[in-house]
Parts: C-alpha cells; structure tokens; sequence
C-alpha cells in the first residue's frame, strides 16, 4: 500500500485553508433567514436564561440546543468587526477537511492512481459541494456538528483492522455529539450500526463493538444535549420540545409531530430521483437556495462503472489466475455502507440539503475511492480532473449560494432603534413566519417575546395554552406588534399603508387585541446586500442607490389595545364557522395537509392555515375556499364556502398537480 507524503497533505490543506479565506471574504456576510429567526436569540435566552420569560420567541427552531450558537452571540454582542467573526467561523469549520483527507486514506488501500492524487482530489471535490460552501463561515450548527459525526464515521472505518474496543466507543461518542448539537443529525447515526454488521468478523464479535457504539452515542449524545433536554423536560414535560409532541403530550404544542417533508416531492422515493434533480439551479429542490451539484450523479455512475468492471473480472476469473488480485479494502465497504444507509434514511425522511452536510462531503471519498479501484487508471484521472472542472463552472455560473449576503460593514449587526424601546420594557408580540427574534437582545432586559402567528400559530379561544394565556394576560408592560414590511426602495419606503391598520386588527382579532394608532415605530436592519451576479459573489458593487439607503430590512413596532370581552366572544365565533370547513378539508385530504387542526389565521382578504409540515396553505377568500401547495404557482380550488359547511369533501391529488405542473418556485407567503 501506497503511502501519503506528509508535505503533500500540508500543501493540499493550505491550498483549501487559502480559499476559504478567499471564499469568506468575497462571499460577504450572510444574515440568513435562521439566523435572524434563532440562532441569535437561542443564545441569548440560553445565557440568559429566557426559557420562562419568553414563549415560542422563535418558533418551533427556537427551542433547538442553543450551545453552538453561543460563541457566535458572543462575538455579536461584542461588537467585534464583521470580517473578523466569519473568518473564525470559517476556521472553526475548516478541520472537517483533514477528516475528509483521512477517510480517503484509509479507502484508497487498492488505489490504482497515486493515493495523494486520490486524497487531493478527493477533499477538493468534498469542498466544493454547494452544501458546504453554503454554510462555510455561516451561522448554521451543520459545519460543527458534522465535524463530530465525520470523526466518528472515520474511527468507525478504523475498527475494520483493529479490535480495540475502545475505538467503538469514542466512535459512538463523536455521532452522540454531532446528534446532540444538532438533531438532524440523528439521521446518520443509524448506518454506522448497519455498516458495522460487514466487520468481517463472526455474528458474536460483532456484538461488542455494537454494543460499545451504541454506549458511546448515547454518552456523547447526552453530554452535549442532555442537560438541555432536562430543561425543556421541566418545563414543557418534552425533552425535545416540541418535536415528536404525538408522544410527550405537552399541552404547549398540537398533539402533533413537526415534520419538514418540503423537499420530499416524490415522498418516499425523492433519494432515488435527487442524483438527477440536483442538476438543475433552482431553489426549493433539495435546497431552500439553488445549490446544483453534479457529484451525486457521477458517484452513482461510479458505481455502475465499478459493477460492470467487477462483472468483466468475474468473466475473466474463470480462464486466468486471480492469486495476485488486490482484495478491496473493508473499509471502504464500511463506508458505502454507512453512506447509502444514511443517504436512504435521509431521502426518505428529510431530504433538506443541509441536513445531508457530512454525506455531501463524503461523495468526493466515495466517489474517488471507486473511481480509483476498479476504473482504468487512465480514464480515472481523466473523469475526476473533468468532475472538478465542470462542479467548478457549474458553481461559477449559478451565482451566490448565499441566503442573504451582504457586503461587509464593519458590524455583523447594524440596527437602528429608539431610544424608547431600548429603555422601556414591553411585551413583544412577533407576527410572521420570520420571526426577527434576534432584535430581542437590543432591547430593554426586562422585555417578553413570543413569535405568536408565525411558523406555528398560537392558538386562539378554549384552545390557547395556558402559558399563551398567560403571557398575553400580563398587564405590567405594554404590549405591542412587530412586524416585518416588505421593503423596496422608494418615497414611500419607510411609512405604512392607510390601510395598515384594517389588517392589522384583522390578525389580532382573535387574541383579543388591536391596534391603539397608527403611530408605530421602527426598527431598522443596516446594510446592502450583495447582487447575485453571473460571476456569483457580488465583485459588482452596489447601486448608488443602495449604497445610500443602507436599508437590509424594516420592522414596526406598533403599540396595541385590548379588546372588550364582548368584541372577542363575536370575533371568536367568526373563527369557529371557518374552522368547521377546514376541518373538513384536512380530513378529506389526509397528510397533503399536515398536521391537522392547526390555528387558523384571519386577515383582511380571507382565512389561512399554514400547515409547517407540508408548507401548504389552505385558505377561505370571498366564497372560495383553495389550497396552494409548497413549491406550485398554482392553487386549486376545494369548493364554495357557502354550499357546504362540515360536509366531507374529495381532496385532490395535491403532490401530483405539482409533479405535473413542475413549477419549482417558492410560494409567496400569504397576508396573513
């Protein structure tokens, strides 16, 4: 077996380190949608100690583990500058690469290229996966917790020519890690034990490093996220919450599990069409941004190459003598083991991309590793140098994978408050799917949040949670609204439509509550964002324009009224004549719908629930009663309100309509 140069590995890691640098610099700052939803503030109510003051402030995302969010607050609120907090950010994600490095040692044994071509191009091609370069010097907990689970897998490959057991354990512990900081990742722990049944060892010696494993995760899992759980345990009675709530019962959430099947537009069976649908650049398709990636598709060509080469050899085996045939390496049947289980399990339950990091940067192992056995040499060096090539221009081509990247300013956060708000306390009721939770730690200690019709909307009438109930009936502080406008550069930019309060009441209506004026306040988010060119990375600077107005974003902060008691009882009665027909709809539609019995949400043009699960919205305008399913244009109509009330009604084929239609495009997010 060939060995690997040191002075080579160096020179290939600082080759990556070097464009990492590049790529953090030119890509800007990415103040992403999670991170003005929770990464900010999970920090900040974990230091803080926030879980008792403050309900639902960020959705169902902000009762994540907040504990890889907390040196990123910290720099935040320090105020250090902004170039400098994504340059650590992209150091702290940068070891994962020598990983990727020393996975492909150990399944490049039979190499028939030199194993340092193998590891280099191998690593390069895990770098240049649109995933990983999405989150690199990002906000996002994947880089961190996939650090751990890639440790974990590589020691897991190590225990195919070692015995110690100890190795099966530390493995356990590095997934228990990885799954602890960020639960999806519990997605990939199950392949390591399926891969662990090809140890090429008897039924019973494979029980003890089974054993070992499972003893590692559950220890790492519960260091890093057990005491978190306990406190969610205390206080919600779900150690998770509010996931899997069908299970704990927590009376603060639907008796429900929050699932995010968005991306499963072929349900069950989207693993098997994704290799081809990643081509393609565009949003919504295993990505929330266009991340297209040939990769996947080449590893899946690798391995029909490798079964074709290894049919002719069993063809040539029978006239020749095979004693001088290299014997393939069990690691890398470890390996593909551990990635086609975890890629299965993923594309069967998720198939969100981020999700999938660590698998992401294992294709270019995997890939190289196959590639590199059982190709011909020639034509290996050929394909892979091309694989790059093309992933390069693809990548060139398709622009900014960042959500929002914003030119650098000196500050990660540049908001502009009054006065006022910093110094008076005040209960803060956050409406939108955006929560902009991360305005919590500008303002005033002493202030409450909760994201009240967002992601999940709080219930109204009998079915509100007593904490909800609680938290609104608190009269110490004012109590007020903020909302995000759609902002567009303009005269008019930065006042409110006449209108605004008829809609505002609309939404309010249930909660008992309504706009006292007119006379709102707002809070501004500094900064330009980058155009996403055809070059990709914003070296076009900005408009004049834009460089004037220095606006990324407006919120409004609007103080509110109650109700009288009489005003609620009418308004609530209104909501249960449309509820009537909704939940007749989710029951003829079934999981289209998902999950049921969700609140249902009141503006000024008609009725909404926005199911999470799904990303569907079913709604009530005039005397039409439609739904608009996640990743269509179109909306299909379910009836007339007036003609039936209660009445079963037949559900069409939604995921269907939308397969045909093959429009994948984001829904605009209703008025609600």
């Amino acid at each position: 077996m060939q060995t690997v140069s040191k002075k080579i590995r160096t020179a290939a890691m600082l080759f990556l380190l070097a464009l990492t640098v590049v790529w953090t610099l030119v890509a800007g700052k990415d103040l992403n949608f999670d991170f003005r939803n929770y990464h900010l503030y999970s920090a900040y109510a974990f230091l803080h100690d926030r879980l008792g003051t403050d309900y639902f402030p960020a959705a169902v995302s902000g009762y994540l583990n907040p504990l890889a969010e907390v040196p990123l607050y910290a720099m935040v609120m320090s105020g250090w500058d902004d170039r400098l907090i994504a340059l650590i950010l992209a150091l702290s994600h940068f070891p994962v690469f020598w990983l990727v490095w020393k996975v492909t040692e150990l399944v490049t044994a039979d190499s028939k290229i030199d194993r340092a071509h193998a590891c280099v191009v191998a690593t390069i091609l895990a770098f240049l996966s649109p995933i990983q370069l999405t989150t690199l010097s990002n906000t996002f907990a994947d880089p961190t917790a996939g650090f751990f689970t890639i440790a974990g897998l590589y020691l897991l490959l190590k225990l195919s020519d070692s015995t110690n057991g100890r190795i099966a354990f530390f493995a356990g512990m590095m997934f228990g890690f990885g799954a602890g900081l960020k639960l999806t990742n519990l997605l990939l722990v199950p392949g390591a034990f399926i891969a662990l049944l090809f140890l090429p060892r008897s039924r019973g010696a494979r029980m003890a490093p089974m054993l070992l494993l499972a003893a590692g995760c559950a220890a790492g899992f519960i260091l890093t996220n057990g005491w978190w759980a306990a406190k969610l345990y205390a206080h919600f009675g779900n150690p998770i919450f509010p996931l899997y709530n069908s299970i704990f019962k927590s009376p603060d959430f639907i008796d429900s599990n929050f699932s995010d099947r968005r991306m499963l537009m072929y349900g069950a069976w989207t693993w098997l069409v994704l290799p081809f649908s990643m081509l393609r650049s565009g949003t919504m398709i295993y990505s929330e941004n266009s991340a297209p990636d040939l990769r996947l598709l080449l590893l899946v060509l690798s391995i029909a190459g490798a079964l074709v080469a290894l049919a002719f050899r069993k063809m040539q085996s029978r006239h020749t003598d095979c004693e001088n045939v290299v014997k393939p390496p069990v690691a890398r049947k470890i390996f593909l083991v551990y990635f086609l289980a975890s890629y299965v399990l993923w594309g069967t339950l998720s198939g969100i991309g981020r999700y999938a990091y660590v698998l992401w940067l294992l294709v270019g192992p995997l890939l190289v590793s196959i590639m590199a056995a059982h190709w011909p040499q020639a034509l290996t060096r050929i394909s892979l140098g091309v694989a790059v090539v093309i992933q390069v221009v693809v990548l060139f081509v398709n622009g900014n994978l960042y959500w929002s990247s914003h030119y650098w300013s000196g500050k990660w956060l540049d908001l502009e408050i009054p006065a006022s708000l910093k110094n008076e306390p005040a209960t803060y009721l956050l409406h939108g799917v955006q929560s902009n939770s991360f305005i919590a730690p500008y303002l005033h200690p002493d202030s409450r949040f909760s994201n009240f019709t967002g992601q999940y909307v709080q219930p109204v009438g009998d079915h509100m949670s007593e904490k909800m109930r609680s938290f609104l009936g608190d009269n110490t502080h004012p109590i007020r609204l903020v909302f995000e406008s759609n902002y567009a550069p303009g005269i008019s930019a930065l006042t409110l439509a006449p209108n605004s309060d008829k809609e505002i009441n609309s939404l309010l209506s249930g909660y008992g509550l309504r706009l006292k004026n007119l006379e709102c306040k707002m809070l501004i988010l500094k900064g330009s964002q980058l155009e996403k060119t055809f070059s990709g990375v914003g070296w076009v600077p900005p408009t004049l324009q834009k460089k004037n107005e220095n606006i990324s974003a407006v919120m409004w902060v609007c103080d509110l009224e109650r109700l009288p008691q009489a005003e609620l009882e009418n308004e609530l009665q209104k909501y249960w004549a449309v509820d009537k027909v909704f939940d007749s709809v989710e029951d003829a539609c079934g999981r289209a719908l998902d999950p049921h019995r969700i609140q249902t949400v009141r503006t000024s043009t008609g009725w909404f629930r926005n199911y999470f699960n799904t990303v569907t919205v079913l709604m009530a305008k005039n005397d039409e009663v439609l739904v608009h399913p996640t990743l269509s244009m179109l909306t299909f109509p379910m009836g007339k309100l007036s003609e039936w009330s209660g009445k079963k009604v037949e559900c069409p084929d939604i995921l269907k309509h939308v397969r045909e239609a093959d429009f994948k495009l984001t829904p605009a997010e209703p008025a609600n």
